[in-house]
């Protein structure tokens, strides 16, 4: 079959996909709003206060099995983090995208607290939890390797170090437990696979069964839009490995990211989603354009820098905050490889809290920042352009003059 017809039919299958699961979602918004108030019951995923006119208020998100919103609770209610609670809502002005998309507010009265999630994931979250004397740290550590929610005074420090992307569950995640699992089944079985199965690919066997610790993994954590572009991505490029298909190619990243989207439409609205399908993207367009001309050492070097600063007016898109000390993540992320795993082993044996000290004082610290605010033009711009890098690669080279051009206003702004 000629390649243009299998994009086509590709493309057809997506859209009637995308169509299926939008009407589903549309239903199950109808069916919402002709109840009108209504009872739900949910678990309590963030937690914070927010001062408005002098007053503070109680806001918590609630994770129902359709839906996410936010509402306000009275410290009376006695509603801590992770609870599962009960509570009448007034879906007043919630509209199909908000619906879709997570983000949306309703008040609410006679809330209470059911019971304390017992789930498998919960539990995980306490045996971290009790590790820990700091909250901060203990969600820190949760968000890490559960995927939970970023929130408060650690969201402000998140910001200000730029760590978002180490600190959400994505493909940089999903690359450190696949080569970490890889490593432990090859230090373990390959004598085996030698001695008894030498007709056997290794690789292969172990390639499926990372895969599947994988499976688990996405099932503890839950439905992560970056983990799930990552995970997909995965399996697409074992499947082009195996038929000898080239793997460095647009395609493969683009009908990742549309079939994710044609399954879950709810991606349309995941900043994080699209931070992380950008981030690949670029690592794309560094490894097809740049990359043959450096050594491997040169590589790892420039490709660090040159995804960080292409990714910059993106993030300063959404999160306008800007420091110099958001370079430091140019060498945390190699720093990352290893604390990742050490992190994890030290927590699987009771000992979670040896860095406790030294992170409290590292999200603590502070250098001079400021806000930079990108018009919604500039962002279209941007993203016209990131387009055009697939065609040309003189267009690679801009993205990240951009984000070194908003390091330098930043400087002649605010220092």
């Amino acid at each position: 079959m000629p390649k243009s017809r299998r994009v086509f039919y590709f493309l057809l299958l997506c859209l009637f996909l995308f169509c299926l699961n939008l009407a589903l979602k549309f239903h199950e918004y109808s069916a919402f709003m002709e109840l009108g108030e209504q009872d739900v019951l949910g678990k309590v995923s963030v937690k914070f206060t927010k001062e408005k006119n002098g007053k503070k208020r109680q806001i918590i998100r609630i994770d129902t099995s359709n839906f996410s919103f936010y509402t306000t609770a009275s410290k009376k209610d006695e509603i801590s983090l992770y609870d599962v609670v009960a509570l009448s809502v007034q879906p007043i002005d919630v509209s199909f995208k908000d619906y879709l998309s997570g983000t949306f507010y309703m008040p609410s009265y006679d809330r209470a607290v059911i019971k304390k999630d017992d789930s498998l994931r919960q539990r995980a979250i306490n045996f971290i939890s009790a590790q820990h004397e700091d909250a901060k740290i203990s969600q820190l550590f949760s968000a890490l390797f559960l995927g939970t929610n970023v929130f408060g005074e650690l969201r402000d420090d998140v910001s200000n170090w730029g760590v978002a992307h180490l600190i959400a569950i994505s493909g940089y995640h999903l690359g450190v437990i696949s080569a970490v699992c890889f490593f432990l089944l090859k230090l373990v079985f390959k004598p085996i696979y030698a001695r008894y199965m030498p007709y056997r690919s290794y690789i292969f066997d172990f390639t499926i069964a990372v895969f599947l610790v994988l499976c688990f993994y996405f099932y503890m954590i839950g439905f992560i839009a970056s983990f799930l572009r990552a995970f997909l991505m995965s399996v697409a490029g074992f499947y082009m490995i195996c038929k000898k298909i080239k793997i460095l190619n647009f395609y493969t990243l683009f009908g990742v990211i549309l079939f994710s989207v044609a399954l879950f439409p709810q991606l349309l609205f995941s900043v994080g989603f699209y931070f992380s399908c950008l981030g690949v993207f670029y690592i794309f367009v560094y490894l097809l354009y740049f990359s043959p001309k450096f050594s491997l050492l040169a590589n790892s070097l420039l490709l660090n820098l040159y995804v960080f600063f292409a990714m910059e007016v993106a993030v300063l898109y959404f999160f306008p905050l800007i420091s110099l000390l958001q370079l430091s993540v140019l060498a945390i992320n190699y720093l990352f490889g290893i604390f990742y795993p050490l992190s994890f082993l030290l927590h699987l044996f009771g000992y979670g809290d040896i860095f406790d000290e030294i992170l409290s004082k590292m999200l603590a610290f502070r250098l001079s920042s400021g806000s930079l605010r990108i018009s919604t033009f500039i962002f279209l711009l941007y993203n016209a352009i990131a387009l055009l890098c697939v065609k040309f690669k003189a267009a690679a080279l801009l993205p990240p003059l951009f984000g070194m051009a908003s390091f330098l206003l930043f400087l002649l702004n605010f220092s």
